[in-house]
């Protein structure tokens, strides 16, 4: 079964939450703190960029996610080879 990664620049996103929408199991929004989309189960690195390793099973909605949001701040690579594929 194929592996991806996920990277969220969550400093860039703007809060629309649309992705929330295309995809409740893996984003909520943030009110609290910036009233922006929280990666959920993501790992911050130093950069703000935060990452999750999804399953094939999932691919097609994380990639619903990446695709309507409007500051194209998530991308879906594969695991293996680093291919970005959004």
């Amino acid at each position: 079964m194929a592996k991806y990664t996920v990277e969220y620049d969550r400093p860039n996103c703007i809060g629309a939450g649309a992705c929330t929408a295309a995809s409740p199991k893996f984003w909520k929004m943030n009110y609290e703190k910036d009233n922006k989309a929280d990666l959920i189960g993501g790992k911050q690195g130093k950069d703000g960029i935060e990452t999750i390793e999804i399953d094939e099973k999932d691919f097609e909605e994380m990639k619903a996610s990446a695709e309507i949001c409007p500051v194209n701040v998530i991308h879906i690579k594969k695991k293996e080879t680093g291919e970005k594929i959004i």
